[in-house]
């Protein structure tokens, strides 16, 4: 019965999902509630969001850079930790976003989500100097010809090779500092083995690391 279910259930569009128990309990207090908002409210209060200490740690890091270059962040996806850049940052000093929109947690198309983080970050782009790229990671650290950059922000893909890719490619580039997010080796192992192997955490808020051996201060 549960296969004949869900193979009709396919049949006209829908998608079966088994309901997380935090699901069942909000569902059950408002019945005007319907699936659609819970994969929102998911999205926007679920596991990877910047905390405020890791954002106090993330200004720390953006306003104690000693040497000129930009700023480059991987991930932007909608562009949440990039304000808060923008914010700590030098006026005078770019700031470069790079996301190949594949992934996000509203399951947008990547056309509408590319266009969405471009109008959510259309003020800094106007006058910060933040430049928003739509690559991917691989492409930026091959085609990039500008100066060391002194921070690099990685908080794209969460494998465990696209994160040892993404230090590597850092260094190649020369950034000065490689800091990143989501640094639990429970939710995201991958992150933590690249970051163990690559020289580990000089520094840590929350999930929001350091890699040893960079020049944050």
């Amino acid at each position: 019965m549960k296969r004949l279910a869900r193979a009709l259930a396919n049949a006209l569009g829908f998608e079966v999902t088994r309901l997380a128990p935090e699901q069942k309990r909000l569902l059950a207090g408002d019945p005007a509630l319907r699936y659609r908002h819970l994969v929102a409210r998911d999205a926007i209060v679920g596991e990877g969001q910047i905390t405020v200490a890791e954002g106090r740690f993330l200004v720390e890091l953006v306003r104690g850079l000693a040497g000129p270059g930009p700023i480059v962040e991987i991930g932007t996806l909608f562009g949440w930790s990039t304000r808060v850049i923008v914010l700590a940052k030098e006026p005078g000093r770019e700031l470069i976003t790079v996301d190949n929109y594949s992934w996000n947690p509203f399951g947008l198309p990547p056309a509408l989500h590319e266009a969405t983080t471009r109008a959510a970050l259309a003020d800094a782009v106007a006058s910060e100097r933040v430049r928003v790229l739509a690559m991917s990671a691989a492409d930026f650290y091959a085609g990039y010809a500008g100066p060391p950059p002194a921070l690099m922000f990685i908080d794209g893909d969460h494998s465990y090779e696209a994160v040892a890719a993404d230090i590597r490619g850092s260094r190649q580039i020369g950034a000065q500092v490689i800091c990143g997010h989501d640094y639990d080796p429970k939710l995201f192992p991958g992150i933590a083995r690249a970051v163990d192997e690559n020289g580990g955490v000089a520094r840590r808020e929350g999930t929001l690391w350091v890699l040893a051996g960079g020049a944050a201060r």
